[in-house]
């Protein structure tokens, strides 16, 4: 087997690896464009993002954490609605990201992404969503709330989920 190459533009070569898949690459019949910045593997979740936006985080970050998910929130936030609909996060960051999605200003995209998350197993998430959805608050959430309130398994999701709605 071969090693094949694409150009890349101004004489410059991406090396793609060796056997068929390579030779595939390589003759594909049209013009492929590949930035040698993205073009590596990204970690997971990562992985799910668009490809300039994976790689400027983790050229910052190895993993997630709530500086990602700040960023994003500043910088992409449709990206960081799409990496918690991903149901690729740890539930510990999962309730960090939807938390700080709360702070978004487009209510309904947080609202069709964290209300999924009022039905996570995990009781941290769905505490999580409720933070984050406190201040996208419509009737579909109010009567989440009210739910989760009255027969939630877990203390801490009651009391968060009546806590926000006394503030609503």
């Amino acid at each position: 087997m071969t090693t094949q190459s694409i150009a890349l533009g101004w004489g410059d070569a991406f090396l793609l690896g060796q056997g068929p898949e390579a030779a595939a690459l390589a003759n594909v019949d049209r013009q492929t464009l590949i930035d040698r910045c993205w073009a590596r593997a990204f970690p997971p979740p990562f992985d799910e993002l668009r490809a300039d936006v994976a790689a400027d985080l983790t050229d910052r970050w190895s993993e997630p954490c709530e500086a990602v998910f700040e960023f994003l929130a500043e910088n992409n936030p449709p990206q960081l609605l799409k990496l918690i609909a991903s149901n690729r996060l740890r539930a510990t960051d999962l309730t960090f990201a939807a938390e700080i999605a709360g702070r978004l200003s487009d209510s309904t995209p947080v609202r069709r992404t964290l209300l999924p998350l009022l039905s996570h197993a995990d009781a941290v998430v769905r505490e999580g969503a409720i933070y984050g959805l406190a201040a996208h608050a419509d009737q579909t959430v109010r009567s989440e709330l009210a739910r989760l309130s009255a027969s939630d398994p877990s203390p801490a999701v009651r009391q968060a989920a009546t806590d926000t709605l006394a503030d609503l």
